[in-house]
């Protein structure tokens, strides 16, 4: 199967207990992520470029869905013929 990556959007925070920094928390796209498939294989992705991966795997990440800022699930996978 022929996936995709689209990218996902994270969430990373900061901040510093024991010095009393302010934590802050921003959220940004990323383009590239390793992922642990079923399969036992780890794999990194790329925004924008198109993987082979076996059809269990790729049925796995297909169920894999980011809420963008505006509220609304965008799939993170999409699959390509």
């Amino acid at each position: 199967m022929k996936l995709r990556f689209n990218g996902v959007i994270e969430h990373t925070s900061g901040g510093c207990v024991p010095c009393g920094s302010k934590r802050k928390t921003t959220q940004g796209l990323v383009a590239s992520k390793m992922y642990i498939l079923p399969s036992g294989k780890t794999q990194t992705f790329y925004a924008g470029r198109v993987e082979t991966v076996s059809d269990s795997d790729g049925e796995f990440l297909l169920s894999y869905l980011y809420t963008d800022k505006h509220g609304v699930k965008q799939n993170v996978f999409t699959k390509v013929d």
